[in-house]
């Protein structure tokens, strides 16, 4: 009988600016589900813009052109 090879689950590379409520991403280790995505007050960066992923309990900066780890949705 053949060895079944496991499945890894896979993380996809998106633009931070590409993040939409419902998308898990992948940070320092830990899956964030993210809840919100706003935009930040305050000055503005010369390229792109800073959001806030915000999760459950946890904030994340980053700015929009940031490239983020996504995990895949669940059907």
């Amino acid at each position: 009988m053949p060895q079944g090879r496991t499945r890894v689950q896979k993380t996809q590379v998106a633009l931070a600016g590409h993040v939409r409520p419902g998308d898990h991403v992948v940070s320092e280790g830990r899956s964030i589900e993210v809840l919100r995505v706003r935009r930040a007050q305050g000055r503005k960066p010369r390229t792109g813009e800073n959001l806030h992923l915000v999760g459950v309990d946890e904030v994340i900066k980053v700015n929009s052109l940031d490239g983020v780890r996504i995990l895949p949705r669940r059907s």
